[in-house]
């Protein structure tokens, strides 16, 4: 069990506002319309919550990566949409404040930590998934810069990314290269149509002699796939956390219906089988919560990406399973009005969905704590 400092409480309790009064009323409009919340990526930029785990120096708070995680559930419980925007952008975060350079940290976290500059990491390629060895998008020396080519697919913030990472094979190895928004070459290919997350960007890029100077590789060359790998680690909390939101939301409109729908006079949270379902819903979030929270606590503690491969490989399978299983529940709960899109169910039931691929399948996340377990 966690005890919650002040300062988290306090985080909590204003990301919750911000969902309640500025996306609760609008959810189902930016749903139809699909697209980027640019003015909300803003907001959530000037209260802070981007940066709630950056360092001070460059607009962050540094409150830490549990702060994080609750912040991203906190809004996907009224929007998941946003919530995974919140989480895509996490990553390159970490990325630059781990392995960038003095220059490369004041010249890009400022900008996105206040929401003015949107960051994407390019990692998945059409054949490669889950393989990020499997690398056919190459960047090749030349004098003071590289030429990249190449294609990836399924990148979050892709099309609208101001600051894209991309993971390339320079030479033997992978690294990651910063290519900016306007660079000759760069193709957003097209948008790809997704069943949920209709307000996220996510596309298929291409690279076509794309020149990219050597002052914008994160960390060493040659490095890149570590660099990924303890990225994707920390970020897959907050997938999880997604997930979870999702499943609060899906579980509070479930018990105000129950509350108030009348049957034979009587509310039916009075009969027996909506209660069992109230109470799964309600024991599955309670589970899923603590695992989601674990691997964010023990980074906050001190521990490395590597020390926590199994948490967060659980905490974000964990996150995509809660989220399926309590919508449907919920769903049920309201009986036909469960798949009305003003009753929100179907929306987030849409959105769970997405988490099941995101930065690994569930059997991806099984193969990870299954060999740190057997090992």
């Amino acid at each position: 069990m966690f005890e919650f400092t002040k300062e988290q409480e306090m985080i909590r309790a204003m990301v919750r506002e911000f969902a309640d009064t500025e996306l609760a009323p609008k959810a189902l409009e930016l749903d139809r319309k699909g697209e980027f919340p640019y003015e909300l990526v803003k907001k959530i930029g000037a209260l802070g919550i981007i940066g709630v785990a950056s360092p001070r120096e460059y607009g962050g708070s540094k409150a830490g990566h549990l702060p994080a995680v609750i912040a991203v559930e906190e809004i996907a419980r009224v929007y998941p949409s946003l919530a995974f925007i919140l989480e895509v952008t996490q990553a390159p975060l970490y990325m630059l404040e781990n392995y960038g350079t003095p220059e490369q940290k004041q010249t890009w976290l400022p900008p996105i930590i206040r929401g003015e500059k949107i960051a994407a990491v390019a990692a998945t390629e059409p054949t490669g998934g889950s393989d990020l060895a499997t690398l056919n998008t190459t960047a090749v020396a030349d004098g003071d810069g590289y030429v990249l080519n190449g294609r990836k697919v399924y990148i979050t913030n892709g099309s609208v990314g101001d600051i894209v990472l991309v993971l390339a094979k320079t030479g033997e190895r992978a690294s990651i290269l910063a290519l900016e928004k306007g660079t000759p070459g760069f193709i957003v290919s097209r948008r790809q149509d997704l069943m949920g997350f209709k307000s996220g960007d996510v596309c298929e890029l291409g690279f076509s002699n794309c020149r990219i100077p050597k002052k914008n590789v994160i960390g060493k060359e040659g490095g890149g796939q570590a660099v990924a790998m303890a990225t994707f680690t920390v970020s897959r909390a907050a997938v999880g956390a997604v997930g979870l939101g999702i499943a609060r939301g899906a579980f509070e409109i479930a018990l105000k219906y129950a509350k108030e729908r009348m049957l034979y006079g009587k509310p039916i949270a009075g009969l027996q089988a909506i209660q069992f379902m109230l109470v799964d819903m309600d024991t599955e979030i309670d589970a899923a919560r603590w695992l989601i929270y674990h691997p964010a606590a023990c980074l906050d503690r001190g521990m490395l990406p590597r020390d926590i491969g199994k948490l967060s490989a659980r905490a974000k399978y964990i996150g995509g399973e809660v989220a399926a299983s309590v919508t449907m529940k919920a769903m049920q709960v309201l009986g036909g009005y469960g798949v009305s899109p003003e009753y929100h169910l179907a929306r987030l039931l849409a959105d769970a969905v997405e988490i099941f691929p995101a930065t690994g399948t569930p059997q991806i996340m099984k193969i990870i704590q299954a060999l740190e377990i057997v090992k």
